[in-house]
C-alpha cells in the first residue's frame, strides 16, 4: 500500500511540474482572455486629449480572465480609428506579429508555423501603434473581431476593451474638411473596387474596365485633394474647390468606363437587336464610318466614335436626348431599346492656364465658344482672377448681341469711350445696375457674390424670365449676412441651381467670385433659357 501511495505521489509530482498546456490539445481549464490598451503621448505618459500635431503611442496587449494558461498558435484582430483625426505614422512590431495599416484600421496577424505554440509570455506586448493628431475631433478607439487559434485551428474569441474616446484639440471636426476627407475616401475605394487594364483580352466578370490613363487622372485628383487635405492652414475656398475638383474627377472617371461585350445567355433562339443611330449637330466634326447606323443585339454595348475638326473637340453626347459630357469614343453601356446619339462639337479654347481636368474647364470652354468671356491675354485665361463689376456688365451686354447704346453721363467714374462704357450705360438703362450712391460705379472694383445674383436677376426680369421659387428660407449659416438688396435675387440664384453654397454649409455672399466661378454660373444660367 505505501509503494502504490508513493508511486501516486511521484505521478502527481510530474504532472504539477509540467507546463500548464500539456492539459488540452485547444484550452487549459479556466482559459479566456482580455485585450488591454494603453494610449500614451511621447514621454509615456497616460492621455486621453491631445493638441493637433502631438503624437499619440497605441500599445496593445492580452491578459488573462481566468486561472488556465496554455501556448499560443495564432491571433487576429483589427484596432480601429478615425483617420480623419488621426493618421498612423509607424507600427513597432513585436516578435513574429505582424501589423499593417489599411483604410483606418490597423491589423494584426500572427500564425504560428512550427505547431508547437509561442510561449504565453508574448501576449504581455502585441504590438504599438503610433498616429500624428491632425485634425481636431472626437473619436473612439475600438476593437473588430480579435480572435485567437487554439492548437486545433478552432477559434477563440477575445473580450474586447471598452472604448477609448480621444479628443484632438477643440474635439470639434470642421465640417468642410470632413467632407472633403470622406470624398477623398470614397473616390480611393472606386479606384481599389475596379479593373484597371488597356485592351484586356481575358475579362469576363465583370464585363467593363478603365484604361490606365483615367486612373491616373483620377489619381493625380485624389493627390492634390489630400495635399490640400493635409495643410494645416487650408483656406475654406481651397477646400471648397478640392471638393469640387474631386467630385468632377470621380464623374469624369466613372463616364470613361469601356464596356465590353457581354457574354450570350442562353435564349429560345428568338434573338432582339435594336438600332444605334447617331448624327452631329451643328458641324465642326462627324461621326466615324461604320459608326453612323449599327444594329446592336439586345443586352449588348454599343460604341460610337467622333472625329472633331481640327482646332475643335466633342462637346456634349446626347443619348435619346440625355446630356452627357463628350469623349470621341464613347461606350453605351447596355443597349435595350433604339437609341438616336446626337453630337456637338465645341471649339478649344487658346487657353494654356485652363486643363480638361478642372473643374471649371467645361464652363470657361462654354463661355469661350458662346462669345461671353475673353482672356486676359491670347493665351491666358486668368481662371483665378477676381471679376470686376465692369466685367460682368460687359459679359451680360454680350449675351445681348451688344446693341446700341447712346452714352449718358450717369456715373462719374465712367466715361465714354473705354472698353466697359457701352456695357455699363447699357445696364444701366436696362435697370440691371444702379451703381453706388452719388453717382458712383466703381468699375473696376472686384464684384460679389451678391451682386452677381442681383445682376443675373435683374436681367432674367428684364427677359421675362420665371422668377418664381420654391423654398421659403435658406439654410446656410451665414444667410443672416445677406444684404437686405440681395436677398431675393440669392433667394432666386440659390433655387435655380446658379449658385450653390460650400461644403461647410456657408454662401459667403460678400466673397470675391473669381473668373472661373463667374463663367461656371453664366453657363448655369443660360441653361436655364
Amino acid at each position: 500500500m505505501t509503494k502504490q501511495l508513493k508511486i501516486m505521489l511521484c505521478m502527481l509530482l510530474l504532472v504539477a511540474g509540467l507546463p500548464s498546456y500539456v492539459y488540452g490539445a485547444n484550452d487549459a481549464a479556466d482559459l479566456g482572455y482580455h485585450v488591454d490598451i494603453t494610449v500614451t503621448d511621447s514621454s509615456g505618459s497616460p492621455k486621453s486629449s491631445f493638441d493637433v500635431g502631438e503624437e499619440i503611442f497605441v500599445k496593445l496587449s492580452l491578459s488573462y480572465t481566468g486561472a488556465g494558461r496554455a501556448p499560443v498558435y495564432g491571433f487576429q484582430g483589427k484596432l480601429q480609428f478615425d483617420s480623419y483625426v488621426l493618421k498612423n505614422t509607424s507600427v513597432h512590431m513585436e516578435k513574429d506579429i505582424s501589423m499593417k495599416y489599411s483604410d483606418g484600421v490597423i491589423n494584426y496577424i500572427y500564425l504560428d508555423m512550427t505547431a508547437s505554440g509561442k510561449d504565453d509570455s508574448m501576449l504581455q506586448n502585441i504590438g504599438t501603434a503610433v498616429f500624428k493628431a491632425r485634425n481636431n475631433g472626437t473619436f473612439n478607439f475600438s476593437l473588430g473581431s480579435f480572435i485567437l487559434t487554439n492548437k486545433d485551428a478552432t477559434h477563440r474569441y477575445i473580450e474586447p476593451f471598452e472604448d477609448v474616446q480621444i479628443i484632438v484639440g477643440s474635439g470639434i471636426k470642421e465640417a468642410s474638411k470632413s467632407s472633403l476627407y470622406e470624398d477623398i475616401v470614397v473616390a480611393k475605394s472606386l479606384l481599389a473596387s475596379v479593373i484597371i487594364a488597356d485592351n484586356p483580352k481575358t475579362i469576363y466578370s465583370p464585363d467593363f474596365w478603365y484604361s490606365t490613363k483615367s486612373a491616373q487622372n483620377l489619381r493625380k485628383v485624389i493627390a492634390e485633394a489630400e495635399a490640400v487635405f493635409d495643410k494645416e492652414d487650408a483656406l475654406a475656398s481651397e477646400i471648397s474647390e478640392a471638393i469640387e475638383k474631386l467630385s468632377i474627377g470621380v464623374s469624369n472617371f466613372e463616364n470613361s468606363k469601356i464596356i465590353g461585350p457581354k457574354r450570350w445567355v442562353a435564349s429560345d433562339g428568338n434573338n432582339i437587336n435594336y438600332s444605334v443611330k447617331a448624327s452631329v449637330r451643328g458641324g465642326n466634326g462627324k461621326i466615324a464610318d461604320g459608326f453612323e447606323a449599327q444594329t446592336i443585339r439586345a443586352t449588348t454595348s454599343a460604341t460610337i466614335r467622333m472625329i472633331p475638326d481640327e482646332g475643335f473637340e466633342t462637346e456634349y453626347i446626347f443619348i435619346n436626348g440625355e446630356k452627357f459630357i463628350g469623349r470621341d469614343i464613347y461606350t453605351i453601356p447596355e443597349v435595350s431599346r433604339d437609341i438616336t446619339v446626337v453630337v456637338t462639337f465645341a471649339r478649344k479654347t487658346p487657353f494654356t492656364d485652363i486643363a480638361h481636368d478642372d473643374w471649371f474647364y467645361f464652363s470657361v470652354r462654354y463661355a469661350y465658344n458662346e462669345g461671353l468671356f475673353t482672356g486676359t491675354s491670347e493665351t491666358k485665361f486668368s481662371p483665378s482672377g477676381q471679376m470686376s463689376r465692369a466685367m460682368l456688365a460687359t459679359v451680360l451686354y454680350r449675351m445681348e448681341n451688344q446693341p446700341n447704346v447712346k452714352f449718358s453721363d450717369v456715373f462719374s467714374d465712367v466715361q465714354s469711350g473705354l472698353w466697359y462704357s457701352d456695357s455699363i450705360i447699357w445696364a444701366n438703362q436696362n435697370q440691371i445696375v444702379n451703381g453706388y450712391r452719388k453717382g458712383i460705379f466703381a468699375p473696376n472694383d472686384a464684384i460679389t457674390r451678391e451682386q452677381i445674383a442681383v445682376m443675373l436677376y435683374r436681367y432674367a426680369q428684364g427677359k421675362g424670365f420665371d422668377l418664381h421659387t420654391e423654398n421659403s428660407s435658406l439654410s446656410f449659416k451665414d444667410a443672416n449676412k445677406i444684404s437686405a438688396f440681395a436677398k431675393e435675387s440669392i433667394h432666386w440664384a440659390v433655387s435655380k441651381g446658379i449658385m450653390k453654397g460650400n461644403s461647410d454649409l456657408t454662401l459667403n455672399p460678400s466673397g470675391l467670385a473669381t473668373r472661373a466661378e463667374v463663367a461656371t454660373m453664366l453657363q448655369r444660367f443660360k441653361e436655364l433659357e
